[in-house]
């Protein structure tokens, strides 16, 4: 087998007409995975092409059935003129900001690895979703929403990007709270091969994406002879040179209380009654009406803590989880039936030497951001 590259090859992107549409950011969003049912209703709203109609089927009890309607969608807005293929391949740059944060990298065709040695997993995955993405995948045969993937020192692929920046951008939208999107063409082929020789020499960490990434290798497995499926959409970050944020995703338990965690947590774990802030290693739990802390000396991500130890002590299994971004948005379900727990992010160099030592932290253990808004560009296999 010849050996692993990161590998980014340029793509004929699709895109929203400006002109179809009652504005390009109208109908983009955020990916499927962040989607909080107000927000769900608010896209769905805001325009009848928003993409929320396609990464997230509606209707469960359909079935495997549910994914044929944004299938038939989106050949709709195909045939429609709705959306248009580029007429050249290219990588693009894309760049999003809001506040002072900054999201920017090249969005292409990731080639594969099924051998994870050069694009690293660091968190585990749900096989429902992971067949849920492939099976809107198949319905659609398109990648809707890029994976992200974070690496370090891109020197001249890094380069390529930041001067590109310096020109027109080729398209702009406009989102939520005043957040600016833009992307530009790389097509000149030397200047391609600059960046593919670079990209060569580095390793890929996805921080964002396991269930859609997992899907691909399905895809690859189930038609290993169809070229389109040895390949992914992804946006490539040097997170050196254009730093992520790592931020906690917190867990609502059904069916556990607070006596229970007072009872069953074990003996070497401190216990501290409240929410005590400011240290990186706790766990704290509420009902919605009392706050306990527990830390523990060990120096492993909270996460990992919670998963191994914590969940088992306490009799819960990990299907029984919710999955939330904010902690508001756990807090909000709180109650004597089942308790929020907030957790603390890992550490950049947590997730790296987990990574790279090929040990993958449990299911949602991490939020990267910023995040690819969803519908600014795709790919048709």
């Amino acid at each position: 087998m010849p050996d692993a590259v990161l590998r980014l090859d340029p793509l004929r992107a699709w895109r929203f007409v400006a002109g179809k549409v009652s504005a390009l950011g109208a109908v983009t969003s955020p990916p499927y995975d962040v989607l909080e049912p107000a927000i769900v209703r608010r896209l769905t709203d805001s325009d009848l092409h928003n993409m929320v109609r396609l990464i997230l089927p509606r209707d469960p009890e359909l079935g495997p059935g549910r994914y044929d309607e944004p299938a038939h969608r989106l050949a709709g807005w195909q045939r429609d003129g709705v959306v248009i293929q580029d007429e050249r391949p290219a990588l693009y740059v894309y760049e999003q900001r809001l506040g002072g944060a900054v999201l920017c990298g090249l969005i292409g065709l990731l080639r594969l690895d099924p051998t994870r040695r050069v694009v690293l997993p660091h968190e585990n995955v749900m096989p429902h979703w992971v067949d849920d993405r492939l099976r809107l995948m198949e319905a659609t045969d398109a990648d809707l929403e890029p994976i992200l993937l974070a690496y370090s020192g891109g020197g001249a692929a890094s380069d390529a990007v930041d001067a590109a920046r310096d020109g027109e951008p080729w398209l702009e939208a406009e989102t939520d709270h005043g957040a600016e999107h833009r992307i530009w063409r790389i097509e000149d082929p030397a200047l391609i091969a600059e960046i593919s020789e670079e990209l060569s020499k580095h390793e890929a960490l996805i921080a964002d994406g396991h269930h859609r990434y997992a899907a691909y290798l399905e895809r690859q497995l189930r038609e290993p002879y169809r070229p389109g499926a040895a390949v992914g959409l992804a946006m490539l970050v040097d997170y050196v040179r254009h730093p992520l944020t790592l931020d906690p995703i917190h867990r609502v338990i059904p069916g556990l209380d607070l006596d229970t965690v007072r009872l069953r947590t074990p003996g070497d774990w401190q216990m501290q009654p409240g929410r005590v802030e400011g240290d990186p290693n706790r766990i704290s739990v509420t009902d919605g009406s009392s706050w306990l802390t527990l830390h523990s000396a060990s120096d492993a991500p909270t996460v990992t803590l919670l998963h191994e130890v914590l969940l088992p002590a306490w009799g819960v299994a990990e299907d029984n989880l919710g999955f939330h971004h904010t902690l508001a948005d756990a807090l909000a379900l709180a109650d004597a039936r089942q308790v929020a727990v907030e957790l603390t992010a890992p550490t950049m160099d947590q997730v790296l030497r987990s990574a790279a030592q090929g040990v993958v932290l449990p299911q949602k253990a991490t939020s990267f951001g910023p995040k690819p808004r969803v519908g600014l560009l795709f790919r048709m296999l």
